[in-house]
């Protein structure tokens, strides 16, 4: 079995730039549980949660992106599909997030108390975190949990970091793996095992590489 997590399919980037452009914000609400559907939002739209607290949200219809910024305990349900298959979170304080459709990446950014919960491991494929205290993921399976993590810095504060470390989990031969992300030629995010394997395979003479 390959070490390398399968990759999801990559949207065009020309329609992902165009749909990023429309956002509809929901800020400033608090203490009620909003049903947000094709009646409130619209498929081309990212959904911007922002200063919100002790608020409950459930996505029943297609959108864009979701992004949440400076929430403190909010909880976000998933149930439909998420065109650009992103989730970014950044200066929030106790956030849940249920997640019933695929999302590629969950990006966690300055939070605190986070917590993912993924209805089937194929609904998952990456988190990436920085600057992040009691980070904690669960994948079930059948109603069975199969995979759990807890990271996060444990001294992680609300201030930006100088050179903060940036770190992807993923699915890897069936075992969850935290990995460094470091920047290779031309700034192109990736780890250090990706990065030598791939070192490793471009030195390759030429007929070791077509066998």
């Amino acid at each position: 079995m390959s070490s390398h997590p399968q990759q999801p399919p990559i949207p065009n980037p020309n329609l992902v730039s165009q749909l990023l452009t429309r956002r509809q914000f929901f800020e400033h609400e608090s203490s009620q549980v909003k049903y947000l559907d094709d009646t409130s939002i619209s498929s081309n739209s990212t959904i911007f949660l922002r200063l919100c607290e002790d608020m409950e949200y459930v996505v029943n219809s297609v959108c864009t992106k979701i992004m949440i910024e400076n929430c403190k305990n909010l909880k976000l349900t998933v149930n439909e599909k998420i065109l650009t298959s992103i989730i970014e979170v950044w200066k929030s304080d106790g956030i849940n997030i249920n997640l019933n459709a695929q999302v590629q990446t969950v990006q966690i950014d300055q939070c605190k108390n986070v917590n993912l919960e993924y209805d089937n491991p194929s609904k998952f494929y990456s988190i990436v975190w920085t600057n992040a205290s009691h980070l904690s993921m669960k994948i079930y399976e059948v109603g069975q949990e199969k995979h759990s993590l807890n990271a996060g810095d444990e001294d992680s504060s609300d201030d930006d970091k100088p050179n903060p470390v940036q770190y992807i989990v993923r699915l890897i031969d069936n075992q969850l793996v935290t990995e460094e992300l470091i920047r290779a030629e031309k700034g192109f995010p990736t780890t250090q095992r990706e990065w030598d394997d791939w070192k490793a395979i471009i030195e390759l003479p030429v007929k070791d590489v077509k066998e």
